[in-house]
């Protein structure tokens, strides 16, 4: 099953917050695109007919988007095979998953396994204090940089570039200083302070959407 786009939000277990603080849109940025969230560890991980069942007692903090799961990765189990991102097939309670699989046999995985929340394939090709530059693993697309400047607290700019060669210089810059005054501002809080805003991001590898509540009324 597809496991390029994956959508991810404030109201999730694990999501970083979003507020009117110098580098909490890199926080919020670094957890999505190149880190993941909400790990948990699987007390069993089973697979039977190409279906692999997870179980956490202590619950596992994954949703069904109506008939759409989330992308999740699977890390320390044997066999290898099970090891990766996969979108969840279904969310029977608050403490099982599954998945579909092929040419694993049926057996219980061994290991200490952990599931989270996959990230959305990108790297951190540069880091300064309170500034990030993104860009995009997947060798198919353009892989252009992204820069974040989170200095400030209630916006963050975010503008693009050709090639850099640390998070301060680059070339091909766009938007420029005479494009849309500037451009590239995005609006985290309309306060400085600590109080938390929702946020949303989709991505497929390529291409990032993000739409922040900056005004906090949730809409």
């Amino acid at each position: 099953m597809n496991t390029e786009v994956k959508y991810f939000d404030s109201t999730m277990s694990g999501a970083p917050a979003l507020s009117g603080t110098a580098g909490a849109l890199i926080s919020v940025l670094g957890a999505c695109l190149t880190n993941g969230f909400g790990s948990v560890t699987l007390d069993s991980l089973v697979v039977a007919g190409n279906v692999a069942t997870g179980t956490i007692s202590t619950g596992h903090n994954f949703a069904m988007i109506g008939n759409t799961g989330p992308v999740i990765r699977i890390e320390g189990a044997t066999p290898s095979g099970l090891n990766g991102d996969w979108r969840l097939a279904s969310v029977p309670g608050i403490t099982t998953f599954t998945f579909a699989t092929t040419g694993i046999s049926d057996q219980t995985a061994t290991g200490t396994i952990t599931a989270k929340r996959a990230p959305a394939g990108f790297s951190k090709a540069f880091s300064g204090t309170n500034k990030a530059v993104y860009r995009a693993d997947d060798v198919v697309g353009t892989r252009l940089y992204c820069r974040i400047d989170d200095s400030t607290t209630t916006y963050a700019r975010i503008r693009g570039y050709e090639a850099m060669t640390d998070v301060d210089t680059g070339t091909g810059l766009f938007p420029t200083d005479a494009q849309l005054n500037g451009g590239g501002y995005v609006y985290k809080s309309s306060a400085a302070s600590s109080a938390t805003r929702a946020w949303t991001l989709f991505s497929d590898g390529r291409a990032i959407y993000l739409f922040c509540d900056h005004g906090g009324n949730n809409n």
